[in-house]
């Protein structure tokens, strides 16, 4: 007979600390770099809240970063209140790698980390991301390059493979370990599951069994039970994506089990959108406040028409304003 875990997993602590070459992180709890999501503002919400360990930048193309973009050059901005911070960089060419992460380093990263497993067709169309699960050579190229030129710990993220026939997480994981990789971040689902279907465990305990440096395991945590879950494949820590944009608290929530009301989302995002409106031009203001939008409003009462409403607003006074009549009128 099968043994009930659901009470293990619920109850299931929070790793204290993860070491990471030189860098101790405490919590081992990371929030993972999202696209157009994990940026400053976003980021000091998150660590006010707490329980979060370390906190990654959105994800910097290297051939951006190197050649000066501005947009990119916004995303390696931040503040000692977002420390310890890990940089993402991705490509596909070793040299301009390597040379996005000496960047990176000077920009005072406390650590660098390589995406291996982005699964978004803008990405794997180059060649970068989780394409170079494909590519075992290039991708031990990159490694070796950008470990040659850094001092600062190197982590790479990856997935299981490109799809169930190419599972390519064993060889990745022996191979970055043999190049220096301080610890691999693994979201246990293959490029072609995309975010389908159940994480594979079985696979992240796999990869932890056969590893000396700590593995953060990533992919469905939600929940106390959901991160007991994945705790029991051994791994050192745990990484969220999704679960964070919804709940910014997230990571006190399941540190200190701290409880927010939902309706205190309106007052993030007043807070958010008004430092975004001085950060960034209006048009990038706006396409970020519509996108943060559209994942609060799934937590709060009412989200469905706010978001309706706030998608059809052409000016960040607009939308501010919006915002905060709305909270005064349901709250």
């Amino acid at each position: 007979m099968a043994l009930d875990l659901s009470n293990t997993r619920q109850n299931c602590p929070v790793p204290a600390a993860v070491a990471i070459g030189p860098l101790t992180i405490r919590p081992a709890t990371f929030l993972a770099p999202i696209a157009d999501i994990t940026d400053g503002p976003f980021r000091r919400i998150v660590r006010a809240f707490g329980g979060v360990g370390a906190m990654f930048t959105e994800m910097i193309s290297s051939d951006a970063y190197t050649r000066d973009c501005e947009r990119t050059l916004h995303m390696a901005r931040f503040t000692e209140q977002e420390r310890p911070l890990f940089f993402q960089i991705v490509g596909k060419e070793p040299d301009r790698m390597a040379d996005a992460a000496e960047m990176a380093e000077a920009a005072g990263a406390d650590a660098l980390d390589i995406n291996m497993g982005c699964p978004s067709s803008t990405i794997t169309r180059h060649g970068s991301g989780s394409a170079l699960l494909k590519d075992l050579k290039l991708a031990e190229s990159i490694i070796s390059a950008v470990r040659k030129r850094i001092s600062i710990p190197l982590t790479i993220k990856i997935r299981s493979g490109w799809n169930s026939q190419s599972l390519a997480f064993p060889e990745f994981g022996k191979m970055a370990e043999e190049n220096g990789v301080n610890a691999i971040f693994f979201h246990g689902r293959t490029r072609k599951e995309m975010f389908r279907g159940s994480v594979h465990y079985d696979q992240i305990a796999e990869l932890k069994s056969m590893l000396s440096i700590p593995l953060i395991g990533n992919g469905d945590i939600t929940d106390s039970e959901s991160m007991g879950q994945m705790l029991e494949t051994g791994c050192d820590g745990i990484m969220i994506a999704r679960a964070a944009i919804k709940k910014p608290w997230i990571f006190a929530e399941l540190v200190s089990k701290l409880q927010v009301p939902p309706a205190s989302l309106l007052s993030i995002m007043e807070k958010q959108f008004l430092e975004m409106a001085g950060l960034y031009p209006e048009k990038l203001a706006l396409h970020k406040m519509k996108l943060f939008a559209g994942w609060y409003s799934r937590s709060i009462p009412g989200g469905k028409q706010l978001r309706i409403n706030l998608n059809q607003m052409h000016s960040i006074d607009e939308m501010t304003r919006f915002i905060h009549d709305f909270q005064n009128s349901n709250f």
